[in-house]
C-alpha cells in the first residue's frame, strides 16, 4: 500500500507543485511545497495504515528520477537526484521519530515541514 501512496502522493504533489510555481513563483519552494509534501506523504499512509518511512522513501525515489532526467542527468542531475533520497527518507525518519516521541502524528508533521523547510532554504543558499 505505501508504494501505492506514495506513487500517487508524488505524481500528486508534482501537479500541485506545478500549480504554484505558475501561480505563486519560486518562493514556493521554501514555502508552500514543503508543507504540500509533508502533509500528504504522512497523513495518506496514516490514516491508510501504510508505512509512512516507505512512503516518504518511494517519494523521494520519484523525485529523483525526476530531477535526474530533467536535468539531463548530468553530474548535477546525479547529485541533485541523490538529495532527494537522502532528503525525503531523513524528513520520514524525523516525523516518524517525533511522531513516536510525542505521539501525535500532527507533531510529527510539523517537525518534518520544519526539516523539510530548513533543508530547501540551506540548498538553495549553498546552490547560490
Amino acid at each position: 500500500m505505501a508504494y501505492v501512496i506514495g506513487c500517487l502522493m508524488a505524481g500528486l504533489s508534482f501537479l500541485l507543485n506545478k500549480l504554484l510555481l505558475k501561480c505563486i513563483g519560486i518562493k514556493v519552494i521554501v514555502t508552500y511545497s514543503p508543507i504540500l509534501e509533508e502533509v500528504t506523504k504522512t497523513l495518506c499512509p496514516y490514516y491508510f495504515g501504510a508505512d509512512i518511512l516507505v512512503t516518504h522513501m518511494i517519494f523521494g525515489i520519484l523525485e529523483a528520477a525526476y530531477d535526474w532526467f530533467r536535468s539531463r542527468s548530468g553530474r548535477r542531475g546525479t547529485i541533485a537526484a541523490l538529495l532527494s533520497m537522502i532528503g525525503h527518507s531523513l524528513f520520514g525518519v524525523v516525523t516518524i521519530s517525533i511522531f513516536s516521541l510525542s505521539g501525535s502524528v500532527f507533531v510529527g508533521v510539523f517537525v518534518g515541514i520544519c526539516t523539510h523547510l530548513i533543508w530547501n532554504v540551506a540548498f538553495i543558499r549553498l546552490a547560490d
